[in-house]
């Protein structure tokens, strides 16, 4: 009985050695593995669960197959959201004007700026915004907004008074987690700067390893003319 009891454990610590020392190892060894690439169905399951995906979730399913295939490979292709950039000057005040950049025949870049004053006695308060927005099969997947607003003198000049500024951005690419940093402000002569960091970070292999980082900056000139850029400045 002994010998037998003995061969059984000789032979339970044999398997266990081959298996990778203990117990726990295999288990963590069979775990499922995160996955490789982003799949239509996922991105409708998540867009299921995002907030506000609705509409996005409804303009998607519309697609015919073949486009759904495409539209979720440029999601995850971190050249295309390295390529997300675009800048545009304006006038203040202004009417909401876009400008758009073209990165192929299914994905654009858009800039749309807003810009209006109020005058009251000797001064003007100066309020803008501006918005980039990647779209692909003219659907928007992700939006980045920096606001800005200042007071102006008599002169035009820039009195440094009643600064504000702040941000908030939109994202449905399943295949990036996008956030933003604090925006700051970056005075110069006569010129008042709104500056938003925001970082993508990937969320499968097949969307990179390293965040892409990208600059956001509303600039006033003043109360007669505005100047932004988004664009990719790390990865």
């Amino acid at each position: 009985m002994r010998n037998r009891i003995t061969a059984t454990v000789v032979a339970a610590a044999a398997s266990v050695a081959l298996l990778g020392g203990s117990g726990q190892a295999l288990a963590a060894d069979t775990a499922p593995a995160a996955p490789s690439q982003l799949t239509v169905d996922a991105y409708k399951t998540w867009l299921k669960r995002a907030p506000g995906g609705g509409p996005t979730l409804k303009a998607f399913s519309r697609l015919p197959a073949p486009k759904q295939r495409a539209f979720v490979g440029y999601l995850q292709n971190a050249r295309v959201f390295k390529a997300f950039g675009i800048t545009q000057t304006g006038d203040i005040p202004s009417k909401a004007k876009t400008k758009t950049v073209r990165y192929n025949r299914d994905v654009t870049f858009t800039s749309t700026t807003v810009a209006a004053s109020r005058t009251a006695k000797s001064t003007k308060t100066v309020s803008l915004s501006v918005t980039a927005t990647e779209r692909i099969f003219d659907i928007p997947v992700t939006s980045a907004t920096t606001t800005l607003s200042y007071e102006t003198g008599k002169d035009g000049m820039i009195t440094g008074k009643g600064r504000k500024s702040g941000h908030k951005g939109a994202n449905f690419n399943a295949a990036f987690t996008v956030k933003a940093g604090p925006t700051t402000f970056g005075p110069e002569a006569n010129m008042l700067d709104a500056v938003t960091n925001w970082t993508a970070t990937p969320r499968f292999k097949s969307a990179g390893t390293k965040p892409i980082k990208k600059l956001q900056v509303l600039t006033g000139l003043g109360d007669h003319g505005t100047a932004t850029t988004f664009r990719t400045v790390g990865s």
